[in-house]
């Protein structure tokens, strides 16, 4: 999303943006309603764990299996694989355009990575970096992309509005809206849950088919989205202060389950599903909660920890719960932040 830094330049002069219009020489859609953002947050005083820096402004993060992070960034715009053990820089994957949203068409890769500025969706080896597919004509700034289960990419197209999908690296269809600025996406196996960012609620479409199969009016703003099981997804309600659980049935039909609190903008969001946890990021706080979703329906807050400036990402890894969040604030050192598994709270 756009740099929170940005938005009280863009309130006053009546802009109404969405998420990632600071990509340099794009316009925004006609909206009646600005989109949800992250607070601006002040200076992280205390963050745990190992702080690492790292290069260009990183926003998406994932966490293969092997043991090899990403981190999209910006300035210089590529992607960074790491050590998510230590932070250890491998590689760096120059891009034509920033990546904002990461995610894994698999538990090791490859990774699906966005591009705003060039309307691209790059598929990139987590091993070497080596880029497996490059698709153009991504819609407008492409945001976020999940793969369902049949094989089928649906990559949500923010500045055009709706979905576009995606099979072998090419584009095969896509929809219109639906959601009028769609951000974030989660894989719920055969399905793709989709928020809009203008607070529409959520879409789910039928990667097989091809179809939008429901719509429902959740939560204020949301922003952010991850699988928490194979039937339920968390959107981060990020003007509503809330974490809001959903659950599609075997049709794609969509319901809340359950509302977590999460006040100061709530933005990113990771599970780990060993251990049934989620995380979510308070970008006005520099704080992480963790909540035990073990059931989604009774959600349990089981405590905070302190994080780096502007945390709008977060990942797990896979191999020993271990988490990483980005620090994403351009006025301050860029980092990536590893907190191990002993020094979360536990229920």
């Amino acid at each position: 999303m756009m740099r929170a830094r940005l938005v009280a330049v863009a309130a006053a002069f009546l802009l109404v943006t969405g998420c990632s219009a600071d990509t340099p020489g794009e316009t925004t859609p006609p909206a009646t309603t600005p989109a949800a953002e992250p607070a601006q947050a002040p200076d992280s005083a205390d963050p745990i764990g190992t702080v690492v820096p790292l290069a260009g402004a990183p926003e998406g993060v994932v966490v293969g299996t092997s043991g090899i992070a990403a981190a999209g960034v910006r300035d210089p715009d590529g992607v960074v694989l790491f050590d998510a053990a230590t932070g250890a820089v491998r590689q760096m994957v120059p891009t034509t355009g920033a990546p904002r949203h990461l995610s894994l068409a698999g538990p090791d890769g490859p990774v699906l990575a966005p591009l705003e500025g060039s309307d691209e969706l790059l598929s990139v080896a987590l091993t070497d970096g080596a880029i497996l597919s490059t698709a153009t004509g991504v819609g407008r700034q492409p945001h976020d992309a999940v793969q369902t289960s049949d094989g089928t990419v649906v990559a949500t197209n923010e500045m055009g509005g709706g979905v576009i999908f995606l099979r072998d690296g090419s584009v095969v269809s896509e929809l219109p809206p639906g959601p009028v600025q769609p951000g974030g996406a989660a894989a719920l196996g055969p399905f793709a849950a989709v928020a809009d960012v203008q607070g529409n609620g959520v879409w789910v479409y039928d990667g097989a088919t091809q179809r939008e199969v429901a719509q429902a009016p959740i939560g204020v703003k949301l922003t952010h989205a991850v699988a928490v099981n194979e039937t339920t997804a968390g959107f981060a309600d990020t003007d509503g202060g809330a974490v809001l659980l959903t659950s599609v049935d075997a049709a794609g039909g969509i319901r809340q389950i359950a509302s977590i609190d999460a006040p100061g903008n709530p933005y990113g969001l990771a599970v780990d599903p060993a251990r049934q946890l989620l995380f979510v990021t308070l970008t006005a706080s520099n704080l992480l909660r963790v909540v035990d979703v073990s059931d989604p329906a009774a959600p349990r807050i089981l405590g905070y920890v302190p994080t780096v400036t502007q945390a709008n990402s977060v990942a797990v890894d896979p191999r020993n719960g271990n988490v990483l969040v980005t620090g994403s604030d351009p006025g301050a050192a860029s980092s990536i932040q590893i907190i191990t598994r002993a020094e979360l709270p536990v229920g």
